[in-house]
């Protein structure tokens, strides 16, 4: 075989290699969509009967909802974070006796957005399909509240453990996220959600990870948060 005929068959395979490579981007780009919502986000108010309960409403405006997850990134270890500001919620407390009531919490993960463009659609098309309108949104629904003191008072800070219903894309899990609530007045609190959990529990796959991929690897658990101011008002 000539030089000039492996040098040609060498041309061709990396000439289909950026054929397939472009393709590939293009689907990712046209697929993933721009990330914008598509409708506001909204979640069902907790509603507490007793008179002495107040009720305090997410204010998106000042709360986010993010995800942590490390992998190796062109050979050296990198921390990507996801965060959106869309997210929807309430709590309702009782000060004294105390009681708790977490409603469900609600986050657009479509809207996430990375430090990467190319990450956030191929997160919208091939890892949280979030670009498809029945995944749109994702869901934490209470089940069980632990760690309720016997008062509340403001200036108090809760520390509670509160299982629930997760649910990304067409998958629920029961998950417990460790919340710490302070009561700024009776009007606002301010709160913390986190916990700790597996692709596999998601049943999420990461692709194009190892082998010649610029990410060598990716951690089997990420981090999720939920970080909340919200307004109160008075059941009526």
């Amino acid at each position: 075989m000539s030089i000039s005929r492996i040098v040609r068959g060498g041309l061709a395979v990396v000439g289909a290699v950026v054929v397939l490579a472009a393709g590939f981007l293009g689907y990712i780009w046209f697929a993933g969509g721009s990330g914008e919502p598509s409708r506001e986000v909204e979640a069902v108010r907790v509603e507490s009967e007793s008179p002495l309960s107040v009720t305090y409403d997410v204010d998106s405006s000042r709360s986010e909802a993010r995800f942590l997850i490390d992998e190796v990134l062109r050979g050296r270890p990198n921390t990507v974070v996801g965060v959106t500001s869309e997210i929807a919620g309430s709590i309702a407390l009782q000060f004294d006796p105390a009681e708790v009531e977490i409603g469900e919490f609600v986050i657009n993960v479509r809207s996430i957005r990375t430090d990467d463009e190319v990450r956030d659609r191929t997160i919208r098309t091939m890892i949280l399909e979030s670009a498809r309108d029945e995944y749109e949104f994702s869901t934490f629904r209470p089940t069980s509240i632990a760690g309720i003191p016997e008062v509340i008072a403001v200036g108090d800070t809760l520390d509670l453990e509160v299982t629930g219903d997760l649910t990304v894309r067409d998958v629920t899990t029961d998950t417990t996220f460790a919340m710490e609530i302070r009561v700024l007045t009776e009007e606002e609190i301010a709160g913390l959600a986190r916990t700790t959990i597996t692709w596999e529990e998601l049943d999420i796959t990461i692709p194009y990870v190892g082998g010649d991929s610029i990410v060598a690897s990716v951690e089997e658990s990420l981090d999720l948060e939920m970080e909340f101011v919200a307004q109160g008002s008075r059941a009526e």
